[in-house]
């Protein structure tokens, strides 16, 4: 499957995942108060880090193995069971030590801690790593669009009053159980039997832990930073850095996916010897993500104040705040899709992801300790930004000689230039109208007409080739 293809059903997919919790945003926010949110936030951070001890690495992993083998039907087999028997091996260890910290350490919140432990079971059965390595996203993506939206519909037929907090978070675990369990359905189209090689599973673990660093690392300043601030601040302000952040999740799905679709065929290539294709391949992707992300942030930036007061309601005001700033983490986090996740995963260059993200996590946790106690959201907000930007610097640096970065940066000034344009151009256009449903969709075109039609005149290699290729798809449709 081509990769513009693979691009837009993965992208469909992640749009999924989290538009279905933006979607009851709304409609929570008026049912439950910021506290009982706060609580489902700070709660799912705990098992969220049970939940990464499980995988270790084998997401990454396992896409890049997968992606290594895929041509040889015999060797797919064996490698798949091996690496999945590893992960029922630890994920299975990492649920036994999560009942057991419930038991001994847990008393309040207890039955919520239970509810969310079934993720564990989740992350058990999830597979969507050979998918990705196989790079087939269609058949997988649209079943799982289907169970998301299922889930989001039952939401709003059962989850009724304030008292329903524990069957909403049930039914958002139970969606993602299923959703894992569809994707079972498809491995006899791609494997054969059974077969577990033991000693790859031996050779596995190494390899697990080298990549697990990096995933823990990060893991201090997406997940830590919701947990401290439940431990520093309070589970309001857990809520308003939790919303704030998913708002801002959505727009990085579309702009990751292209990390995300692209690995397996870099990991593809450096196992066949094509090394010299490499360095084009990716300083095109970087074009490509650049010219999606930068806009975005700056949009984000003019939007998001109006797009929250009427979106969750005036109590969760500081949201809007928040997301605006934290629209910056969009660039630094798309450019590490490409270079870290894209480029050194895949040619297995992971000492150097590993160097960046622990640095950006020790400065994480650093900014964190000072700030959250004195500026709550806001301190875990401007810990991230320092954290997402540090590490993609780093990253940038680390690859200098092995890709023409100062040409990449250059090429890209022209899409900075023209979305502060467009920033500037947006921010009294939403003030123009009191009704900030009718100022935000004004904003958006206003924006997008603006950007698209530099780029037009300009003449942007990458606006035309995108162009050309949707043209070209729906053509052959």
């Amino acid at each position: 499957m081509s990769i513009i293809k693979n691009y837009i059903y993965n992208t469909l997919y992640q749009i999924t995942l989290l538009i279905v919790p933006l979607i009851t945003m709304p409609y929570l926010t008026r049912i439950f108060s910021p506290d009982q949110l706060g609580i489902n936030s700070y709660t799912l951070s705990i098992v969220n880090y049970f939940v990464l001890f499980g995988l270790l690495g084998m997401q990454m992993y396992g896409n890049r193995q997968i992606a290594y083998v895929r041509e040889d039907r015999e060797q797919l087999t064996k490698t798949f069971w091996s690496l999945y028997t590893t992960q029922l091996i630890t994920v299975t260890i990492s649920a036994a030590i999560y009942l057991l910290f419930v038991f001994n350490f847990i008393e309040e919140y207890r039955i919520i801690y239970f509810i969310q432990g079934l993720n564990l079971l989740s992350s058990m059965i999830d597979i969507s790593w050979l998918f990705v390595g196989l790079e087939d996203f269609k058949k997988v993506s649209i079943r799982n669009m289907i169970v998301k939206v299922s889930g989001l519909i039952g939401i709003f037929i059962f989850v009724r009053s304030s008292d329903d907090l524990l069957l909403y978070i049930f039914m958002t675990v139970l969606v993602n159980i299923i959703g894992m369990i569809v994707m079972w359905m498809y491995i006899p189209n791609y494997l054969r039997k059974i077969k577990v090689d033991i000693k790859l599973i031996k050779k596995t673990i190494i390899p697990l832990f080298m990549l697990f660093l990096p995933q823990i690392s990060s893991q201090v300043y997406m997940e830590l930073s919701r947990t401290m601030i439940g431990v520093f601040s309070s589970t309001d302000q857990v809520a308003f850095y939790d919303y704030s952040q998913k708002i801002v999740r959505i727009l990085l799905a579309l702009v990751t996916s292209v990390g995300t679709v692209l690995m397996p065929r870099v990991s593809n290539m450096n196992s066949n010897g094509r090394k010299d294709e490499i360095s084009d391949f990716v300083s095109k992707a970087f074009m490509i993500i650049s010219y999606i992300a930068i806009p975005m942030t700056f949009g984000l930036m003019g939007v998001s104040e109006g797009l929250i007061s009427w979106f969750l309601g005036k109590e969760y005001f500081e949201v809007g705040k928040l997301a605006a700033m934290s629209s910056i983490i969009i660039i630094p986090v798309s450019w590490a899709s490409i270079i870290g996740v894209q480029y050194l995963i895949a040619t297995k260059q992971e000492n150097k992801y590993t160097l960046s993200v622990v640095v950006s996590a020790v400065l994480s946790f650093i900014i964190n300790i000072f700030l959250i106690p004195q500026l709550g959201a806001l301190g875990a907000v401007i810990s991230l930004i320092v954290a997402e930007c540090s590490g993609s610097t780093i990253q940038l640096i680390l690859v200098r000689k092995q890709l023409n970065v100062k040409r990449m940066l250059l090429r890209v000034i022209k899409y900075f230039i023209v979305s502060v344009v467009m920033l500037i151009v947006i921010i009294p256009v939403g003030k123009i109208f009191d009704n900030k449903v009718i100022a935000n969709i004004v904003q958006v075109i206003a924006g997008a007409i603006i950007y698209f039609g530099v780029m037009a005149v300009t003449k942007d290699k990458i606006q035309d080739d995108i162009i050309k290729k949707l043209i070209s798809m729906i053509k052959r449709k």
